[in-house]
C-alpha cells in the first residue's frame, strides 16, 4: 500500500498531465524507449521541463540525468522565486535552460542570500535579473567561500562601484580565486607596472583574472621578451591582447600581415608600438591594408612603423581622408610621396584647417570629403 507521501506524489504527477496533454507525448517517447522503472523516474522531470521551462525533447532526456523533480512543489516554488525577484518569464526560462539544477535548490535557504549580497553591494534588480539569467551558475557557487572572499578581494582595489561594473560585464569574475589574482597582481606589480594600469587590465579585460598561474605567466614572459615597458600601458594592452586570442589565432593575424609583405620582426615590432595591432579582424586589417597600400601606394613598413593608423575607423577616418588624399595628388597640390600620420590621425576641426581650408580648392575638396563622411552615417 501506497504512504501518504507516495500518494501525494502520484497524485501531482497525474494532475500535472491532466493539464498539460501535450507533454504525454514525451512521456511515450521515454516509456517506449526505457524500462518501466527508468521511464517513470525521468518521465514527470521530462516532461516538466519540456512543458514548463520550454525544453526540447533532447535537452530536456540529457538534463534529467542531473535532476529529478518527483513533485510540482519544488520546480514550480523557484519558477515563483525568480519571477517574485524581479526576473521576467524569458530570463527565468533561459537560466534554467542554461543551469536546470538551481529548480532543485531551496529557494529561500540558498537562492535569495545570494541576490541580497548582490543588491547590497549595488547591483540594481534590474541588472541582477539580467546579470544571472545570462549566467547563472554564480548561484551555485559557496556565498561564504567563494562570491564573498572574492567581492573582498577586488575591493581591496577598486572602488565599490567600479566592481559592479566589472560583474556586470564579467559575471564570472566573482569565481576568480582570490589567492591567483593576487598572485597576478604581484607579478605585475614586482615587474614595475604601475596599481593605475593593473586595475586598467582589470577592469577592461577581468578575464586576464580567471587564467591560471602557469597560463598568464607564459603570457607575461612572452610580453617581457618582445621588449614592451612595463611602466608604460601598451605592456597590459599587449597582455590583454595575448590573452584574448587562442595561438591559432595570433598565427592567422600573423599571416594575414605577411600576406601584405611584412616579415615576422616588423609585426611584433608594431605589436610592441600598439598592441591593438594584433587584435583587429582579418577582415579590417584586409581593408585597411588595401587602402593604404593599392589605393594610396604607401609601403606596408610604413604602416606597421605607425601601427596606430589601423585603428580607426575606415568608415568615419581612413576613407573619406583618403579620398581628400587622392585628389590633393591627382590635382598636384601634394606630392605622390607624400606620407603623413598627421593626416590621418589629427583631429578633425586641425584636418581641417592644416589640409583643406587654406586651399584654393577648399570648397571642392570639403565637399568631397562630407560625401564621404555621409555615406558611413
Amino acid at each position: 500500500m501506497l504512504g501518504s507521501s507516495a500518494r501525494a506524489s502520484t497524485n501531482h504527477r497525474q494532475h500535472y498531465f491532466l493539464e498539460n496533454p501535450s507533454s504525454l507525448s514525451s512521456l511515450r517517447h521515454i516509456s517506449s524507449s526505457k524500462s518501466n522503472g527508468n521511464a517513470n523516474q525521468h518521465s514527470f522531470t521530462v516532461s516538466y521541463l519540456v512543458s514548463k521551462c520550454g525544453f526540447s525533447l533532447k535537452s530536456a532526456l540529457e538534463a534529467s540525468k542531473r535532476v529529478n523533480y518527483v513533485t510540482l512543489h519544488k520546480p514550480d516554488s523557484l519558477l515563483s522565486f525568480f519571477k517574485d525577484h524581479g526576473f521576467s518569464e524569458n530570463q527565468t526560462l533561459k537560466l534554467t535552460r542554461k543551469c536546470p539544477e538551481l529548480l532543485l535548490y531551496n529557494p529561500d535557504k540558498t537562492l535569495l542570500p545570494k541576490l541580497e549580497f548582490l543588491y547590497s553591494k549595488g547591483v540594481s534588480t534590474t541588472d541582477v535579473a539580467k546579470i544571472i539569467s545570462f549566467y547563472p551558475w554564480i548561484l551555485r557557487c559557496s556565498l561564504e567561500n567563494q562570491l564573498v572572499p572574492a567581492f573582498d578581494y577586488l575591493k581591496s582595489w577598486f572602488p565599490n562601484d567600479t566592481i559592479v561594473q566589472v560583474f556586470k560585464s564579467t559575471p564570472l569574475v566573482l569565481q576568480l580565486n582570490p589567492v591567483t589574482v593576487k598572485y597576478i597582481f604581484q607579478i605585475l606589480r614586482d615587474n614595475g607596472v604601475p596599481d593605475k594600469n593593473i586595475v586598467m587590465l582589470a577592469r577592461s579585460h577581468p578575464k586576464t583574472l580567471l587564467l591560471s598561474p602557469k597560463k598568464f605567466n607564459k603570457v607575461f614572459c612572452k610580453v617581457r621578451t618582445m621588449g614592451l615597458d612595463p611602466c608604460k600601458t601598451q605592456f597590459v594592452i599587449a597582455i590583454l591582447a595575448l590573452t584574448s586570442m587562442s595561438r591559432s589565432t595570433w598565427e592567422k593575424k600573423l599571416d594575414v600581415y605577411r600576406r601584405w609583405g611584412l616579415c615576422r620582426e616588423e609585426i611584433l615590432a608594431a605589436f610592441a608600438k600598439s598592441p591593438w595591432f594584433m587584435t583587429l579582424s582579418e577582415e579590417k586589417v584586409v581593408a585597411v591594408m588595401d587602402l593604404f597600400v593599392n589605393k594610396l601606394g604607401w609601403e606596408s613598413s610604413f604602416i606597421a612603423k605607425n601601427p596606430t593608423l589601423v585603428s580607426y575607423s575606415l568608415e568615419k577616418r581612413l576613407t573619406p581622408r583618403a579620398s581628400v588624399l587622392q585628389f590633393l595628388v591627382s590635382q598636384g597640390l601634394i606630392e605622390k610621396s607624400f606620407r603623413s600620420t598627421t593626416f590621418f590621425i589629427a583631429s578633425e576641426n586641425k584636418f581641417l584647417q592644416q589640409f583643406i581650408n587654406q586651399r584654393a580648392e577648399s570648397t571642392q575638396i570639403l565637399k568631397l570629403y562630407r560625401e564621404k563622411l555621409n555615406l558611413s552615417r
